[in-house]
C-alpha cells in the first residue's frame, strides 16, 4: 500500500510540474511565426530543442518535488510552497514573452524566476541534499535563457 502511495504522490508531481508547459505551449505555437522573424542572439539552439529541454527539466522538477514531499509535508511546507511560486512564475514567462511579445518585462520576470529558484534551492538543500541537485539543470537552463533573453531583447 506504501508504494502505491507513493507511486500516485509521484504521478501527481509529475503531472503538477507539467502545467507550465501545458500554460505555455498555446502561446508558443500561436506565435511562432512572429518568434521566427526575430533577430536570434548567438548559440541560440534549434526551436526543437527547447521542447526537449522542458520535457525532461520539468520531469527533473517533478522527481525534486515527489522527493521533498516525501520528506514530510509539514516539515516542508515553506520549502514546496517555494515549489509551487516557482511553477507558477515559470508558467508566466512563455505568454508574456510569446504571446504578449514583452521581451523587457519577459527578461524581468525570468530574473525574478532566477532568483527564486536559487532562493528554492538554499531552503530545500537541508530536507534533501540529493533531491536538490535535481534543480541544477533548471538553473542552468535558466541562466542559459536569461541570456537569450537578454539577446532577443537587445536585437529586436
Amino acid at each position: 500500500m506504501k508504494i502505491l502511495k507513493q507511486t500516485l504522490h509521484l504521478i501527481l508531481w509529475l503531472a503538477v510540474c507539467q502545467l507550465p508547459g501545458l500554460v505555455g505551449s498555446g502561446a508558443v505555437t500561436n506565435h511562432l511565426d512572429w518568434y521566427r522573424t526575430l533577430a536570434r542572439p548567438p548559440f541560440t539552439p534549434p526551436d526543437a530543442a527547447f521542447g526537449a529541454a522542458w520535457g525532461v527539466l520539468y520531469i527533473l522538477l517533478g522527481i525534486c518535488a515527489w522527493l521533498l514531499f516525501k520528506t514530510g509535508y509539514r516539515t516542508q511546507k515553506k520549502t514546496l510552497t517555494l515549489f509551487i511560486i516557482q511553477l507558477v512564475l515559470n508558467s508566466l514567462w512563455t505568454p508574456l514573452f510569446f504571446g504578449c511579445r514583452l521581451l523587457l518585462p519577459a527578461l524581468i520576470l525570468l530574473l525574478v524566476l532566477l532568483g527564486q529558484a536559487l532562493w528554492l534551492f538554499k531552503d530545500a538543500r537541508p530536507a534533501h541534499p540529493k533531491a536538490v541537485w535535481l534543480l541544477a539543470p533548471y538553473i542552468a537552463w535558466m541562466t542559459f535563457a536569461a541570456y537569450l533573453n537578454i539577446g532577443y531583447w537587445v536585437l529586436n
